[in-house]
């Protein structure tokens, strides 16, 4: 399965991505193994996690030993930036990559290798621009300071950007977002808690995956 089939089915499953922003990459495995037994199928390491990429490597590593048939659990990058970012992510094994602005370069290497994007974007011109220039999704950030209805706004003219709301979802407002026609959501801090992750708290974190899962309206 390509790596854009990947990533469509991961949302298909679930359209929740699970955001992994640490302070160190050590406890990124197991937190986006949590994750997905949870049912969370999409999960990024952000960049900005010392380590990232090994993180990344051991994960992709995890996809290829399943065996189960049916697994559509993948790893991509998040907070990718630059070309050298994309090329760096790419290179350990990301599925797929997520920006936090529309950085046409990023999408460039990312084309070129066959790997899709969320780019981020917040206004309706960097929306449809990021779209027009191949990004497969959109990510609307930061959302928490703008709310659903700008969403369903967004879309009365643009009802075909696949936009993916990140930046204070959690499983209470979720259903809003999905009213409001978010193709997924994005949840960091919400669904990856410091404190379990630091206490190891593992199946905390699955319970939580689990939660977001059942929220989006069926």
């Amino acid at each position: 399965m390509s790596a854009p089939e990947s990533l469509a089915a991961a949302l298909r499953r679930t359209p929740v991505v699970g955001i992994i922003r640490l302070a160190d990459a050590h406890s990124a495995v197991p937190a986006a193994e949590a994750l997905w037994r949870g049912g969370v199928h999409a999960v990024e390491v952000t960049l900005t996690t010392p380590g990232a990429t090994e993180a990344i490597r051991a994960l992709r590593d995890r996809e290829h030993n399943s065996s189960d048939v049916n697994n559509v659990d993948i790893v991509g990058a998040g907070s990718v930036r630059t070309a050298d970012d994309a090329s760096a992510a790419i290179a350990a094994g990301a599925r797929f990559l997520v920006t936090p602005t529309f950085q046409r370069a990023v999408l460039d290497v990312a084309a070129a290798e066959g790997v899709p994007v969320m780019c981020g974007a917040l206004t309706p011109t960097e929306l449809d621009s990021a779209a027009m220039a191949g990004a497969d999704y959109l990510k609307l950030f930061p959302s928490s300071a703008f709310g659903p209805g700008y969403l369903k706004e967004l879309l009365a003219p643009m009802p075909d950007l696949k936009i993916v709301p990140t930046g204070g979802i959690t499983a209470d407002n979720l259903p809003a977002w999905a009213a409001a026609g978010a193709t997924a959501v994005a949840a960091g801090s919400a669904l990856v808690p410091s404190n379990l992750v630091a206490a190891g708290e593992w199946d905390g974190l699955t319970s939580l995956a689990e939660r977001f899962a059942r929220s989006w309206p069926r």
